[in-house]
């Protein structure tokens, strides 16, 4: 397994990903329309975007020739966090079938890695509470 940054190449496999991930793992949390109508080409223009913003960093974990998992770290979001010293995990998925084989693990070592070379002084991410599984990974 390979953990790099990603590029603008990667926003389709980073939005199939994002879209798969959320229908497994938000399933009976998040009301069935709302996954069910998540939809790849649209995530693909968001990651698009997002990757040729050049702000922050999204990583992306590759098993040979395919992407498994991708994690996201911006400054905080949060009102109360001073954005220059708190970064965010904003996102962090990977695909069910890969999952306890370690990616999640090496997608967060190099997101805590470039945000301590940045001098960030925390990290946060949210979850939902109801979500026991990611929960326990954290």
């Amino acid at each position: 397994m390979l953990v790099r940054t990603a590029t603008v190449a990667d926003a389709a496999s980073i939005a199939q990903i994002h879209v798969e991930t959320w229908r497994v793992a938000y399933r009976g949390q998040i009301p069935d329309a709302v996954l069910n109508g998540l939809d790849v080409g649209r995530r693909t223009v968001f990651w698009q975007e997002r990757l040729s913003q050049g702000s922050g960093a999204v990583f992306v974990a590759e098993d040979g020739d395919s992407i498994t998992g991708f994690c996201d770290l911006v400054p905080s979001r949060d009102k109360d966090a001073d954005a220059r010293t708190v970064a965010e995990i904003m996102a962090i998925y990977i695909l069910p079938q890969h999952w306890r084989k370690g990616i999640g693990r090496a997608l967060c070592d190099r997101a805590l890695a470039v945000a301590r070379g940045q001098d960030y002084t925390a990290v946060t991410l949210w979850v939902l509470a109801s979500n026991d599984g990611a929960r326990r990974f954290y």
